[in-house]
């Protein structure tokens, strides 16, 4: 109910837009895995999201909602709602992006959501474009601590096709004040992550197909929210359509 909620008012505030400043895109999308950092979301299950952005100056506001599938890394959610604004700004050839996140959980038999503040900078050259940031999420209690992610990335066109290739690498850290808690966003603490996608783009549709991975080890002992099993090496398949 709270996910619908803060859902209903950012989509609310986002249609109340003077029409002007609305360019409204988004889309609707099919996964065979909700993965984020290397991490499954929704335990290495079928994931199917919706996501909604308008721009407005150099102001952006976007929602997401995503399911989750009665997650062991969020206690039991069902489903997840990135609620984000944003701010752009080109700086000559690279454009600049800052951004508050709110993640809210539904379903969830404890209080999962938490926030997150995030920097990042881009640069294009021809058909590849470079990028690079770092998004913190402050201690609190919902992660057990604090938690620090970076990352860089890249992605090219193929010429004269429909066709684009990327791969980003990421590294997760942060301090500990709840060590099950904190197994959420880190499940045995410091990791690293690593991906690399192939899409095919002809508006409004994109498949894409990823290959993700991550150096964090399957041990036994760990925290239930670690779910670790759905950590390793896999393949995840995407269909969207958007407008």
């Amino acid at each position: 109910m709270r996910t619908l909620v803060f859902t209903t008012i950012l989509i609310g505030g986002i249609t109340s837009l003077p029409a002007q400043a609305q360019r409204l895109t988004g889309g609707i999308e099919a996964a065979t895995d909700e993965s984020r950092r290397g991490l499954s979301w929704s335990e290495g299950r079928i994931a199917t999201s919706a996501d909604l952005l308008v721009p407005f100056g150099p102001l952006e506001a976007s929602a997401r909602v995503a399911t989750v599938r009665d997650s062991v890394r969020h206690d039991g959610a069902e489903v997840v709602a990135d609620l984000e604004l944003g701010a752009v700004t080109d700086l000559g050839p690279f454009r600049v992006r800052g951004h508050v996140t709110g993640h809210v959980f539904a379903g969830a038999r404890s209080r999962m959501d938490y926030i997150e503040l995030g920097g990042s900078g881009s640069y294009s050259l021809g058909p590849v474009q470079l990028n690079a940031g770092a998004v913190y999420a402050p201690d609190q209690s919902a992660i057990g601590g604090s938690n620090l992610y970076l990352y860089a990335g890249a992605n090219a066109g193929v010429p004269m096709t429909p066709l684009s290739a990327s791969a980003a690498i990421g590294r997760s850290s942060g301090d500990t004040d709840d060590p099950i808690r904190a197994a959420r966003l880190r499940p045995t603490g410091t990791y690293n992550d690593w991906r690399i996608g192939l899409e095919y783009n002809s508006f409004p549709i994109t498949f894409g197909l990823d290959y993700v991975g991550t150096d964090i080890e399957n041990r036994p002992g760990l925290s239930p929210f670690a779910d670790a099993r759905h950590s390793g090496d896999r393949l995840i398949g995407r269909a969207r359509i958007s407008f």
